[in-house]
């Protein structure tokens, strides 16, 4: 279970629901650009220092040790994951992290972002952080109330 930011083509008179639609309904047999991804991968560290990379046939991804982000690249679409490690001011500090990777996709890719957890395009949920750092904090809960262990309850 992770929090996502999801980055796909999106037309101003198009849903978020239906740009997703379209974008998991479209077929990329290409490789992602090498040029935007090199890119990526500077922004990334940048961001959240060094981070290890792996290139597929069809996407590229890179993974943050330390915080458990991941920023995965395809030809048309990218997104960002964290597990829900993280609650109160730890989660701020990720959600910042994420929000900041976040923002170096939109401007290098082209490609709008959007937080589902909080059904905000990106620059929008950045700028209420709270609703996502709650996100981190309800996840918690409820892994402890459920009794299941993480190193969000723990």
């Amino acid at each position: 279970m992770s929090y996502d930011l999801i980055f796909v083509p999106r037309r101003d008179d198009q849903s978020w629901d239906d740009a997703l639609e379209a974008a998991e309904d479209a077929d990329g047999d290409e490789r992602p650009s090498g040029e935007v991804w090199a890119r990526l991968v500077a922004a990334a560290r940048q961001v959240l220092g060094e981070v290890s990379v792996f290139e597929g046939d069809h996407n590229y991804e890179l993974t943050h040790e330390p915080t458990g982000i991941q920023l995965s690249y395809y030809p048309a679409e990218a997104g960002i994951t964290v597990p829900y490690w993280y609650r109160g001011a730890d989660a701020r500090t990720v959600v910042t992290a994420m929000y900041q990777l976040g923002e170096a996709v939109q401007s290098i890719t082209g490609l709008p972002g959007y937080n589902p957890q909080v059904d905000l395009p990106l620059s929008d949920a950045a700028a209420r952080l709270e609703l996502a750092v709650k996100c981190f904090d309800d996840v918690a809960a409820s892994f402890a109330q459920r009794g299941i262990s993480s190193p969000s309850n723990g």
